[in-house]
């Protein structure tokens, strides 16, 4: 029997249904920037960046001394593993074009990419996208309802706490599996990502409010990302919201 414990998918939906039934009851609260829940948001927002400057940040800076031919490989592999969940959501939110060219990125990156250690998709014309739930309810017409900071994951909305349920459930490989080795692959993961952000964190330290900043780059990424690209942000602003809140980080 594995040591590790197994977290199943109805525990997390219970989880994010209790975050969704606490939303919800707020939302009667006027709230101008739709954020009722500020001040446990910024609490949960000063835990995960103790947690980062102490845990997580240490092992990031170790870890990009790796050569970056390593550090790629990573990024490209578990990228690779969520072309599926980005395929399925084209497809719920009616966009069978761009569907079958995430097919072929995945098919592509599979075989000539060496299990998505590659990436000659992108060589190719075929540039990486991302699509999840959370997107998906957006196009259905949901609204994003409030913003939230969720522990570990950071900046989100309901709307996309919500859409992180199917990711659990079976979308993301990675976070699914039930085996002792999606704990290492997560962490993997997690690194990998933090590290690439790095270069940013005197960006952020720079700012007078971070929580504000935060928030307003996690809305103005989403809204970017629901639009497919369609929201001008401003050259400047979008390249630095792409770097900061990539959704491979999530």
């Amino acid at each position: 029997m594995s040591r590790f414990p197994r977290i199943h998918s109805t525990k997390i939906f219970q989880f994010f249904l209790l975050i969704g039934v606490l939303a919800l009851g707020g939302c009667a609260t006027t709230s101008p920037d739709n954020d009722p829940y500020e001040g446990v948001n910024r609490k949960i927002m000063d835990f995960n960046l103790s947690s980062d400057r102490y845990v997580l940040k240490p092992i990031a800076k170790t870890y990009d001394k790796l050569p970056n031919p390593v550090k790629n490989g990573v990024g490209n592999f578990f990228s690779n593993l969520l072309e599926p969940y980005t395929i399925l959501n084209d497809l719920l939110q009616g966009k069978f074009r761009k569907a079958g060219r995430d097919t072929g990125r995945f098919v592509i990156n599979t075989t000539i990419g060496l299990l998505g250690l590659s990436d000659p998709a992108t060589e190719m014309g075929l540039e990486k996208q991302r699509e999840d739930f959370g997107q998906t309810l957006a196009v259905w017409g949901v609204p994003s309802g409030p913003y939230l900071v969720l522990p570990i994951f950071g900046p989100s909305n309901l709307r996309d706490t919500v859409g992180l349920i199917p990711a659990f459930a079976g979308g993301d490989p990675v976070s699914a599996a039930n085996t002792p080795e999606r704990y290492w692959g997560t962490g993997l993961r997690l690194v990998n990502v933090r590290a690439g952000l790095l270069p940013f964190d005197d960006v952020l330290e720079l700012q007078p409010d971070k929580y504000v900043f935060l928030r307003e780059a996690y809305r103005q990424r989403r809204q970017t990302m629901i639009a497919d690209g369609q929201v001008d942000t401003g050259a400047q602003d979008e390249e630095l919201l792409d770097e900061l809140l990539d959704e491979d980080t999530q």
